[in-house]
Order: structure tokens, then C-alpha cells, then sequence
């Protein structure tokens, strides 16, 4: 079910991309957590999209969905929601409009990975922690505490997410979540 989704909407969104109606986008979410090595249960399909100057209600409308623009104090720009028909089965697809410093962040370092037999743009998994950051979830930190243990970051990756994290104005979160972290690997 979720194969036929991922291939349909590559689709629509390839197509979409040849009509100007974003620039980019990359897998984020569970599946996105799945690619770098966490196994992870979903029932969506996640995208970031950088659209530039392009009208995000045009790309709601060729993709079949709505948009839903974020509010004043809401951390996203605004999704849009759309689903894939799988047989008698609606997969639920968001493509998610972050503002342009995370956008920036998530768009840096671009890795395409095998996702359910077809070849899929994801965000790093160094991009993907900060993003599950960024999201506060408890699902979301659960997720970034797996991530780490699964790609064993050396010290230069913590510097760099270090970065990346002051950069996008959450460097107090993640000081504070590593120290959880790394208080939590030790036994501590």
C-alpha cells in the first residue's frame, strides 16, 4: 500500500517540479527516520518543500489537496494535505512549508536513499534530528534519541548539529536535549 502511494505521489511531485510549482522537496517523517536506520511505524507520507516565489495553493490544486496556511505563532509556514488512493485505502500525504532558515537547513544536505523500492530525496539525519526538534513531539524525541544511537555521531557531528541548531534559533533545545542524551547513553 504505502510502495503504491510513495510511487504516485514521486510522481505528482516530479510533475510539479517541471511545472514550477516547487523547487525541491525530501522525505522527513517516519519513513525518513526508516532510511536512516530506525525502524519506525507510520501511517503518512512526509515531505519538506522549498516552493520559492510559486503559490502553495496552486501546488495543493494540481496535487489534488488543500492548504492550510500556519497561523501567526505556528512553527510552520503552513502543509498541504492530500491523499493517495490505494485500492480502498486513502494514504494520507503532507507536504510541509517549514519558514526559509529551516527550509535552508533541510535542503542542505540532501541524501537519496532506496525507500520502498524507489529512489526518494531525504533530509539528512542530521537535519532530521533538528527537525524532530523543532516539532517538540514526544514521538519526535523519541525519534531523534534513536536516530543518535543508531548513527553514532562522532564529535564533529555534534559541532555541526551544534551549528546547524544556532542557526535555526534552537540551539538552547538541542544544548539540552544532547545533555539528556548523553546522560541517558552513559547510564547516568
Amino acid at each position: 500500500m504505502f510502495q503504491e502511494a510513495l510511487t504516485e505521489i514521486l510522481s505528482r511531485l516530479e510533475a510539479a517540479q517541471n511545472r514550477k510549482l516547487l523547487q525541491a522537496y525530501a522525505l522527513i517523517g517516519g519513513f525518513a527516520v526508516s532510511a536512516w536506520g530506525v525502524p519506525r511505524a507510520t501511517n503518512d507520507i512526509d515531505f519538506v518543500v522549498a516552493i520559492g516565489a510559486a503559490d502553495p495553493r496552486a501546488l495543493a490544486i494540481f496535487l489534488g489537496g488543500r492548504f492550510e496556511a500556519g497561523e501567526a505563532d505556528d512553527p510552520l509556514r503552513g502543509v498541504v494535505h492530500t491523499s493517495i488512493q490505494v485500492g480502498s485505502t486513502p494514504v494520507s500525504i503532507q507536504l510541509i512549508f517549514f519558514p526559509s532558515a529551516i527550509t535552508e537547513v533541510a535542503f542542505r544536505h540532501v541524501e537519496t536513499f532506496s525507500v520502498l523500492e524507489r529512489m526518494v530525496p531525504v533530509v539528512s539525519w542530521q537535519a532530521l534530528v533538528l527537525l524532530k526538534l523543532y516539532a517538540g513531539g514526544p514521538q519526535d524525541t523519541l525519534d531523534a534519541q534513536q536516530i543518535l544511537q543508531v548513527r553514532c555521531p562522532r564529535p564533529e557531528d555534534f559541532k555541526k548539529i551544534g551549528e546547524m541548531a544556532e542557526s535555526l534559533g534552537i540551539l538552547e533545545d538541542w544544548t539540552t536535549f544532547l545533555s539528556l542524551y548523553q546522560r541517558k547513553s552513559s547510564g547516568l
